[in-house]
C-alpha cells in the first residue's frame, strides 16, 4: 500500500516538475512592446495640448445634406450591419468562456416499468434520479487565459467596427464631395462645349469664305467632338457616383441623389504638433493591441496545458422502486476530485507553445508596421493638406487674373480691336482654370479627410497601456 501511495506522489511531483518550465515570460513581452513603441520619432511618443477637431463627421464640413447622408450610412450601411453582428458573436464567446468559471450543475430523472408477457397485469416499475456539479477551480489560470483571449478579441471587434464605421463615414463624404465636383465640371464642360460649338461654326464660315484651310476646319470639328465625348464621360461620372453614394447609405444605387451646388468649406483640423495623444486612439493601433493581448493569452493558454487539471465533481442520487422516488433515505451523496496531467504527448503541446510565440511573434511586426504606416498617413495628409491649400491660393489668384484679361479681350471685342474668336479662346481659358480649381478644392477636401482618419478619434475613452499584458 506504501508503495502505491509513493508512486502516486512521484508521478504528481512529476507533473508539476515538468510543467514548471511552461511559465510565460510576461516582462520580456512586455519589453519587446515597450521597445516597439520607443523606436517612434520622440515627438511622437510625448503627449501635447491639441488644438481642437471636429468632433463628428457630421461637423466636419457643415453641410446639411452630407450629414443627413453620414446619418443614414450609419444606420443604414450593410457592412456596418455585419460588422455589428461579428461583434455580437464575439460578446456571446465570450460569455461561453467566462461560464466556465462556474460549476456547472446538472439533473437526470429516469424511470422505466417491466412487465412478462404471460403476467400483464404485474409490473416492476424502477427509477433513477440525480444531481450532479463539476467544477474546474482553473488553479493554473488555463480558463482565465481563454476569457482574456475572449475578451481581447471582443475589443479588436469593436475596434474594427470603429474603424470600418469611420471608413464608410469617409467614403460617404468623398463621394458626396465627388458628385459636387462631377456637377461642376460637368456644367464647364458644357459651357466649354458651347464655346467650342461657337468656334466650329466661326470657323465653318471662314472656310467658305476662303479664310482658313480645310486642315483648320478639320481641327475645330476635331475639338468639338472631343469636347462633346468628354460631355458625355462626365455625365456618366456623376450617375455613377450617386450610385456609389446611394449604396453606401443603404440604397439600391439610384442615379438621382441632391447635393450641394458648391463644395463645402475646408474644415480647421487644428496642429499636427501633439500626434502622440491622436495616435494612441487610431483604431487600427487599438486592434493591433487588443490583437496582441489575444495572441499573449494564446501562449498562456498552451503554457497553462502543460500543468496538471483539478476537477471537483459531486452527486447526489438515487435509484430503486418507483415509489421510493421521495425517499430521502434512498439518497446517496458522492463527492470526487481529480489530478490529470499529461507525462509525454510527443511534443504536441511544445509545438503549440512554439506556434503560440510565431503568431505573438506575427503581431508584434504588425503592431509595428501599424504605427509607422500611421506616422506616415499623419504626416502625409498634414502636408498634402498645407500643399493643396497653397495651390488654391494660388489659383484663386490666377483666376483673377483670368477673369480681367477676359473683361479686357471683351473691351476691345466691343470697340472692334479684336474678333470674337479671340474672346471665346480667352474665355475657355478662364474655365480651364476654373476647372483646375475646382479638382484643387476637392483634393484639399479629400486631404482633410485623410488627415480627420489618421489623427484617430476624438472623445474616445483608450484602454489601460496596462491592458497590453496580463494581469
Amino acid at each position: 500500500m506504501m508503495i502505491k501511495y509513493k508512486f502516486i506522489v512521484g508521478a504528481v511531483f512529476g507533473l508539476f516538475l515538468i510543467s514548471a518550465c511552461a511559465a510565460v515570460d510576461k516582462q520580456a513581452i512586455n519589453t519587446r512592446i515597450e521597445q516597439a513603441e520607443h523606436t517612434l520619432p520622440n515627438h511622437w511618443q510625448s503627449a501635447m495640448l491639441a488644438a481642437s477637431h471636429p468632433r463628428s463627421w457630421q461637423s466636419l464640413f457643415g453641410d446639411p445634406l452630407l450629414a443627413e447622408y453620414l446619418a443614414r450610412a450609419g444606420s443604414q450601411n450593410l457592412s456596418l450591419e455585419q460588422a455589428a453582428a461579428r461583434i455580437r458573436q464575439s460578446a456571446a464567446r465570450l460569455r461561453q468562456s467566462e461560464a466556465v468559471l462556474l460549476p456547472t450543475i446538472t439533473a437526470d430523472l429516469r424511470a422505466s416499468g417491466s412487465t412478462l408477457l404471460t403476467n400483464l397485469n404485474t409490473a416492476n416499475d424502477s427509477y433513477g434520479a440525480g444531481i450532479s456539479a463539476s467544477w474546474d477551480p482553473d488553479i493554473f489560470g488555463g480558463n482565465k487565459a481563454d476569457i482574456r483571449q475572449s475578451t481581447a478579441l471582443l475589443a479588436v471587434q469593436k475596434a474594427n467596427g470603429e474603424r470600418l464605421r469611420r471608413t464608410i463615414m469617409a467614403q460617404v463624404a468623398r463621394a458626396y464631395i465627388f458628385i459636387i465636383t462631377a456637377d461642376l465640371q460637368l456644367e464647364l464642360a458644357r459651357e466649354n462645349l458651347s464655346f467650342i460649338a461657337e468656334t466650329k461654326r466661326i470657323s465653318k464660315a471662314r472656310f467658305d469664305a476662303g479664310d482658313i484651310a480645310r486642315d483648320n476646319l478639320s481641327l475645330s470639328l476635331l475639338e468639338f467632338e472631343n469636347a462633346s465625348a468628354s460631355v458625355q464621360n462626365l455625365e456618366f461620372s456623376a450617375r455613377q457616383s450617386r450610385r456609389a453614394l446611394s449604396l453606401l447609405i443603404g440604397d439600391f444605387g439610384a442615379d438621382k441623389l441632391s447635393v450641394a451646388n458648391a463644395l463645402p468649406a475646408p474644415a480647421l483640423l487644428g496642429s499636427q504638433s501633439l500626434p502622440a495623444n491622436l495616435l494612441a486612439s487610431r483604431f487600427d493601433i487599438l486592434a493591433a493591441r487588443a490583437n496582441l493581448v489575444a495572441r499573449i493569452a494564446t501562449l498562456e493558454s498552451a503554457a497553462a496545458d502543460d500543468w496538471p487539471r483539478i476537477g471537483l465533481s459531486g452527486r447526489i442520487g438515487s435509484s430503486g422502486n418507483l415509489e421510493d422516488l421521495f425517499n430521502p433515505a434512498r439518497y446517496i451523496a458522492n463527492l470526487a476530485a481529480s489530478l490529470v496531467g499529461v507525462i509525454f504527448d510527443n511534443g504536441r503541446n511544445q509545438a503549440r507553445r512554439d506556434g503560440a510565440n510565431a503568431s505573438l511573434d506575427e503581431a508584434l511586426a504588425s503592431y509595428k508596421q501599424i504605427l509607422r504606416n500611421a506616422v506616415s498617413e499623419v504626416n502625409a495628409a498634414f502636408d498634402e493638406t498645407a500643399v493643396l491649400r497653397r495651390s488654391l491660393a494660388a489659383l484663386n489668384r490666377a483666376s483673377i487674373a483670368a477673369n480681367k484679361a477676359l473683361e479686357l479681350e471683351k473691351i476691345k471685342y466691343d470697340l472692334g480691336e479684336s474678333i470674337l474668336l479671340d474672346v471665346l479662346t480667352v474665355q475657355r481659358r478662364v474655365n480651364s482654370i476654373k476647372s483646375s480649381r475646382i479638382s484643387t478644392e476637392r483634393r484639399l477636401l479629400d486631404a482633410q479627410i485623410s488627415a480627420y482618419l489618421a489623427i484617430g478619434a476624438q472623445n474616445y475613452e483608450l484602454p489601460s497601456k496596462a491592458n497590453i499584458l496580463s494581469r
